[in-house]
Order: structure tokens, then sequence, then C-alpha cells
């Protein structure tokens, strides 16, 4: 189950373990089940999370807690927005896209 605090709850199927998300006055988020930081700047991290790939948008971002035993990641910053990116595209498995990737 993924959790949003203040926001909605998703489906079970979208998520393998728990996950909770606690944004505060935009300028603080706490995110767990994180087991890896894919992309990290000033302006935009992506997190790998059980839930999927999770980006954030912001200004002046920094990384306040990494703790990969527990999961969990603290950025500080001006967050401006926060999603999910959709891995549940189905992989090609034809000729050309094993050619060509």
């Amino acid at each position: 189950m993924c959790i949003f605090l203040g926001g909605s709850i998703l489906d079970k199927s979208t998520c393998d373990r728990f996950q909770e998300l606690k944004l505060v006055d935009r300028k603080k988020l706490e995110v767990s089940g994180v087991s890896e930081v894919v992309r990290f700047d000033d302006n935009f991290a992506v997190l790998k999370t059980v839930c999927g790939e999770l980006s954030i948008d912001g200004k002046n971002i920094k990384i306040s807690v990494l703790d990969t035993e527990k999961g969990l990641v603290m950025l500080d910053g001006d967050i401006d927005a926060i999603s999910y990116t959709d891995d549940a595209k189905p992989e090609k498995n034809g000729l050309f896209s094993r050619l060509f990737s």
C-alpha cells in the first residue's frame, strides 16, 4: 500500500511494499521506500522507490538525509512538483526492438 500524507491512497497493485511521502510547507520532503537515487541536482531529483520512479521538481533542492538501509530520503528546498513516472508500459520483445535497444 502507498500512502500520501494529505493526498490519496494508491492501489495495492501499484506498489510492492509500504511507502510514505511527507511534505511540509513545500520546503521539506520525506520519502520512505527508496532503493536508489537515480538522478539529483539543485532543481530535480529522481528516486527509485517501491512504488516506481518518483520525480521531484523544485529549486535549491538538497539531500539532508540519505539512509539506504532504512530506505529513507529527506530533501530540503522549494518543492514545486512531485510525480511518479509510468513504468507499467509493456516491454516490446520483437526483432527490431532487440536490434535497436
